[in-house]
């Protein structure tokens, strides 16, 4: 079984108060993960694939049995919707598009279509119920148990796959949430295959406890004392 973390973001993912969601560069989320045991990960930035694909590059470089995905979070006027395997570089206003309409047109991009934390903050709540996704984050590491276990709940009264996810923001935090994939071949197609076909178990939930340090450094980046990381290095 092949270990992925589904759902990571680097400092290539912007927020309007920090200037940067993810604190850390696609080089360190990747050597992180490949340090921790994983197979894979998804980098999904916020709106962006930028960090992904700079990420699969890196990769590429570091270690060729170590698979990353290209992926995206896109912030929909409802919420956020999480596209596994986006493999064009793509860059979307945030809060452009209904969460119906992020659905659709990442899927005609050829990506698997996972709601992410649907009882959390930015999540889709009941309106999952109504939209056709291929697959439910069942855990994920920012999140409190409760709403984990609703989301649980939600995927198995619809009959969805279920993921783990970290939702890293900060190196440290990749693989505390972890999917098992039932793979032969380490590839995105089989990755996608896998989830669509109900292939998934959950194999590592553990909780982040590092959002004060993360918060801390956010701030510091308005004060100029946290240094921005170089997104762009190779």
């Amino acid at each position: 079984m092949k270990k992925f973390d589904f759902h990571t973001h680097t400092c290539c993912s912007k927020h309007w108060i920090w200037g940067v969601d993810g604190l850390s560069t696609p080089r360190e989320i990747v050597e992180t993960a490949i340090s921790r045991g994983l197979d894979g990960v998804a980098v999904s930035d916020h709106n962006t694939t930028r960090g992904g694909l700079l990420a699969a590059k890196i990769a590429r470089k570091i270690d060729k049995n170590f698979l990353v995905i290209p992926s995206i979070e896109v912030k929909s006027k409802s919420g956020d919707v999480l596209a596994i395997g986006v493999l064009e570089e793509l860059t979307i206003k945030s809060r452009s598009l209904t969460a119906a309409e992020a659905v659709e047109q990442m899927r005609e991009k050829g990506a698997v279509i996972i709601a992410p934390h649907p009882y959390g903050r930015e999540g889709l709540g009941s309106l999952v119920e109504k939209l056709r996704f291929d697959a439910l984050e069942g855990f994920n590491a920012h999140i409190l148990s409760r709403y984990n276990r609703k989301a649980k709940e939600l995927a198995k009264r619809l009959k969805l796959p279920m993921v783990a996810s970290s939702d890293a923001h900060i190196a440290e935090e990749v693989a505390n949430g972890i999917t098992g994939l039932d793979i032969n071949e380490l590839s995105i197609d089989a990755v996608k295959d896998a989830i669509r076909r109900e292939k998934t178990k959950i194999i590592q939930e553990k909780h982040t406890k590092s959002m004060g340090r993360i918060y801390s450094k956010k701030i510091g980046l308005l004060f100029h004392v946290t240094k921005r990381p170089p997104c762009d290095e190779i």
